[in-house]
């Protein structure tokens, strides 16, 4: 019965979900080979299968879900001349009855599909690529606040190997996210707990690295939309990132928006690093283009400078030459959501 209904109902959600549907069974083998110890070789090429799967998705249900979706919202703009009216006094009744068949997800159900191009990859003030360009496929499935999120980054000419290795094309990162978010209606207060867990394949020419993060977040519903953040370091030891974000949108032309920000943040590690002190600043300012009620396109441009001189010498260290601690860069990115 559930297949009927998909097939005759070729609304872009149903698309979605029998996409998902496809790359859910990767994920709990995955899980065990990134989780459990031993077995090096399952573990690289399920993480190279899931690393495809995810970025293939990305791109397969942009082809193929916006133009879908335009036309679906232009043919309810325009109704057959034989059609006849919805009577006045119960439109909304009519329109649960018209097609009931296109609910075949939870109501509170929701996912998202994100593709970031960026002409640099910048994490917390660090120069983690250089001349080239970085793709970054997301994926977020939520349901009734919990959501969780599968992030990529895709290097196309990665500029720091390791030693006696080219720099060429490479998978850098891989972030698991899981997140349970909520609000608290009388302080004009959402809130976010969550659980990274990061795996890359070393950015500074060394070997893969693992570590792990809990965190929470604060966004005040009130103008310049303050939003603090705490993030701690679990696995590799004692490590704290703090940021405090402010950002506005103007609405410009029809649905289209102005939108800039910026964020700075203090870092604590005693464990891999000895830092205590103002970190990084970014300030960021972009175009939000909405194609359709699913579809949007977002120009963006971001500036990362260092916020003291302990994190201006770490930045510098940590940069592919040795000297940069300053990061002007941005890129488009495909936004869509369900």
């Amino acid at each position: 019965m559930g297949g009927e209904n998909l097939k005759r109902s070729p609304h872009p959600i149903n698309t979605i979900y029998i996409c998902l549907l496809a790359i859910t069974d990767p994920f709990l083998p995955i899980l065990q080979a990134l989780f459990v110890r031993g077995k090096e070789e399952m573990k690289k090429k399920m993480r190279t299968f899931f690393h495809i799967s995810v970025f293939a998705m990305s791109f397969i249900l942009m082809v193929c879900l916006v133009p879908h979706s335009r036309a679906q919202d232009a043919a309810g703009e325009k109704p057959a001349a034989s059609e006849k009216p919805a009577a006045p006094e119960k439109p909304a009744e009519q329109t649960s009855q018209e097609k009931p068949v296109t609910k075949t997800m939870p109501a509170d159900f929701t996912a998202n599909l994100n593709t970031t191009f960026y002409s640099k990859y910048v994490w917390r003030g660090l120069e983690l690529s250089k001349d080239s360009l970085v793709i970054f496929p997301s994926l977020t499935i939520g349901y009734k606040g919990f959501a969780f999120n599968v992030w990529v980054d895709f290097d196309t000419e990665y500029n720091n190997p390791p030693p006696g290795k080219k720099s060429r094309a490479n998978l850098q990162e891989t972030d698991l996210t899981f997140t349970y978010a909520n609000k608290i209606k009388p302080l004009k207060m959402d809130y976010t707990l969550g659980w990274i867990y990061y795996h890359t394949d070393g950015f500074y020419g060394d070997s893969s690295t693992n570590n792990q993060e809990v965190f929470v977040t604060l966004a005040f519903d009130i103008p310049l939309k303050p939003t603090l953040s705490v993030y701690r370091e679990i696995q590799t030891g004692a490590a704290w990132y703090t940021s405090l974000a402010l950002s506005h949108s103007f609405k410009i032309y029809k649905e289209w928006t102005w939108d800039m920000g910026g964020w700075i943040s203090y870092i604590y590690n005693k464990s891999t690093e000895n830092i205590s002190a103002m970190d990084d600043g970014n300030v960021w300012m972009g175009l939000t283009i909405p194609v359709n009620s699913y579809f949007s396109i977002i120009p963006k441009i971001q500036y990362s400078f260092p916020l003291s001189s302990a994190a201006r010498k770490r930045i510098e260290a940590n940069s592919f030459n040795g000297q940069d601690s300053n990061f002007l860069y941005g890129g488009l990115i495909f936004d869509l959501k369900f």
